[in-house]
């Protein structure tokens, strides 16, 4: 199978997995916002991002060296001991993460924090079976599995806050029994527990995995300054309240991350599969980068006016200052999503450090730039910042991969996508609905044009199927 079939394959079950079922958590915007308060989802959005900070330090990202490390051999045998390496670091975690959780419950009063806790930890076990899941090639599994969670998030987040009239502690709950959820149906799939053999288990490759995986996680922390830290100043610089606001405009934006992680998890599989040192490499990643560029800044461009039109049916009025966040945080999302596609060449060329040194860097820039931008322009001040931090954690990740493998840039093609994105947020805030429905037109037809031979691939690969 050619890499553009695998990956088309690929794409379109990590589609059903990972969109179709998140775009159900989209949907209940409307119940989010009519039914919790403003500060009420902003202490929620907060200690999310406290907890994902917490948990990639000291988890260090060990399920993405698990899967990693598993792409290396097809032999089972092989595959089981890296699940058994990955497991062990995974426990000496969770047996740190609880003792932190003690330890914080007794030296402060947070509301919800057991909550808090409990999410974190599943989250990170639910991270742990997909990734294996993935690793295993029970791809269809993953994505079922993803849709199980979704389902049950979603049918209980409704239970609790319509019919029960429960508080934003709902949010929590209903996370945690999706992940329970997709935790028990991978493990009754692929029986991850039973296949662990302990006499296996090899102390040489743990170490390996632990060294590979080390960069990764203090990349994850850093990435979490860099995507993360602006919704602490916010809070701090202007209230929790608007940290709701903020995270309500910037849901919009994680339609793009919901569809980039399609491809992400696509390009994971066809990226790792590669050899390290393939001569064909630059050409083949800067083929990959320059088309996946495009997809990215077209679907920010078509969302950008759809959003404009369906905001106000979507957003209780009490969130409505969230509107004025959506072309930005849909451009930063994108530059975001691009920074991301480009590190995974890294991991596949087995050169983390990289993606550490220039996370480092655009993580200063982001730091400097924060307080500042978030006191002069508000809320766009924060995905400003992040924006020109992303910016600049790509050119840095571009030279770099010219250095390695002659990766190639395409300025031109930067600066046209660019300007297009421009000209729609000047369409989006200058102009009503009707004009940003025109143009919506407009940019799909172009859009068709653009993608039209990819498009004939994937109808004729679909005819011939049928």
């Amino acid at each position: 199978m050619s890499s553009l079939a695998r990956f088309i394959k690929s794409t379109a079950i990590f589609f059903i997995g990972n969109m179709l079922s998140k775009i159900i958590v989209f949907v209940l915007l409307p119940i989010y916002t009519s039914y919790i308060p403003t500060a009420g989802y902003g202490y929620y959005d907060l200690s999310i991002t406290y907890i994902t900070v917490v948990t990639s330090l000291l988890f260090f990202d060990i399920w993405s060296s698990v899967l990693r490390f598993m792409y290396d051999n097809n032999n089972r045998e092989h595959k089981d001991k890296v699940v058994l390496s990955g497991s062990t670091i995974f426990a000496f975690s969770t047996i740190t993460y609880i003792i932190i959780g003690i330890l914080v419950a007794f030296l402060g009063d947070f509301q919800y924090l057991s909550l808090i806790l409990l999410y974190g930890i599943t989250n990170n076990l639910m991270l742990m079976y997909t990734f294996i899941a993935r690793g295993v090639g029970k791809n269809t599994d993953f994505a079922i599995s993803g849709l199980i969670n979704t389902v049950v998030m979603a049918t209980s987040n409704i239970i609790m806050l319509v019919a029960l009239k429960m508080d934003f502690s709902s949010l929590y709950i209903s996370a945690i029994l999706g992940f329970l959820s997709q935790i028990i149906y991978l493990e009754l799939r692929i029986n991850i527990l039973r296949n662990i053999k302990f006499k296996l288990f090899d102390m040489q490759l743990t170490k390996d995995m632990f060294r590979y995986t080390l960069p990764l996680c203090l990349n994850s922390v850093a990435y979490w300054l860099l995507t993360s830290f602006n919704r602490v100043v916010i809070s701090q610089v202007l209230s929790v309240s608007d940290n709701g606001i903020f995270a309500v405009g910037n849901k919009f934006a994680a339609v793009i991350a919901l569809v980039t992680t399609c491809f992400t998890y696509a390009w994971q599989d066809i990226a790792f599969a590669r050899k390290v040192n393939d001569s064909t490499n630059g050409a083949f990643y800067t083929k990959a980068c320059k088309m996946y560029l495009l997809f990215l800044c077209t679907g920010a461009v078509l969302a950008i006016p759809a959003v404009k039109i369906i905001f106000p049916y979507m957003i209780d009025e009490s969130y409505m200052a969230a509107e004025v966040l959506v072309p930005l945080s849909l451009i930063t999302a994108v530059a975001a999503a691009y920074s991301t596609f480009v590190g995974n060449i890294f991991y596949a060329i087995k050169n983390t450090k990289a993606i550490f040194i220039s996370m480092i860097i655009s993580c200063v820039v982001n730091l400097l730039l924060c307080y500042w931008l978030v006191s002069v322009f508000g809320l766009n001040g924060a995905n400003l910042s992040i924006l020109i931090s992303f910016i600049v954690n790509i050119i840095i990740r571009y030279r770099i991969l010219h250095y390695l493998i002659l990766f190639e840039t395409n300025v031109r093609q930067v600066i046209l996508l660019g300007a297009w994105l421009v000209l729609t947020t000047i369409f989006f805030f200058w102009f009503g609905n009707l004009v940003n429905i025109g143009w919506f037109i407009v940019c799909f037809f172009v859009a068709l044009f653009l993608f039209k031979d990819y498009t004939r691939k994937i109808l004729s690969a679909i005819i011939q199927r049928l």
